[in-house]
């Protein structure tokens, strides 16, 4: 027969003080009730919404087509899928960096994704398969320029890591993307 023994005294390590996690809870529950009820949950689904418009093209519009001829570059038709992945890039970085908080860039980024899933799945899919996301995301602890890094991985992900006229296009796309998409976020307006 085992022998039992009095554990009353012992504690449980990492347990948190009732009282603090439900504290917490409290905040965190006023806080996405404050948002939902002054619209910024619904702002943010329509942006998110929205903004798949930006890259979620079959064929490439005009203007885009003459820009990248404008850089000496041929608006190939693997040029324009990595050309749609750093827009779709530039548009979570610009959600993630201009909204006004992190939750509400979660609900924003989660809706784009939903909507270029249900609008456009063929690019969803070729986008969840491709590695871009990784290669753009180093960038992100980059010590130089930001959009000089996003522009020599532009570069690097059409096969020519040196071509500088590449390098430049990407810059400047991801540039313009995020002016057009810190403007769509201006514009509605979050409190």
């Amino acid at each position: 027969m085992t022998e039992r023994f009095d554990d009353s005294d012992m504690k449980i390590v990492g347990r948190r003080e009732p009282r603090a996690e439900a504290g917490e809870t409290l905040k965190f529950m006023e806080y996405t009730s404050r948002e939902h009820f002054n619209g910024n949950f619904r702002k943010a689904r329509a942006l998110g919404a929205n903004i798949v418009s930006a890259f979620s093209y079959t064929a490439a519009p005009e203007e885009l087509v003459a820009f990248i001829k404008e850089h000496g570059v041929e608006p190939t038709p693997a040029l324009i899928r990595q050309v749609r992945f750093l827009s779709v890039f530039s548009a979570q970085y610009a959600i993630e960096n201009y909204l006004p908080s992190q939750l509400l860039s979660s609900v924003a980024i989660g809706e784009l994704y939903d909507t270029l899933r249900l609008y456009s799945s063929d690019f969803y899919e070729d986008l969840a398969k491709s590695g871009a996301f990784s290669f753009y995301n180093m960038t992100l602890s980059s010590m130089t320029d930001l959009s000089e890094a996003v522009g020599r991985q532009f570069a690097a992900l059409n096969g020519r890591p040196d071509d500088p006229a590449l390098a430049s296009l990407g810059r400047e796309l991801h540039e313009l993307n995020l002016k057009v998409f810190r403007k769509a976020i201006n514009g509605y307006a979050f409190v």
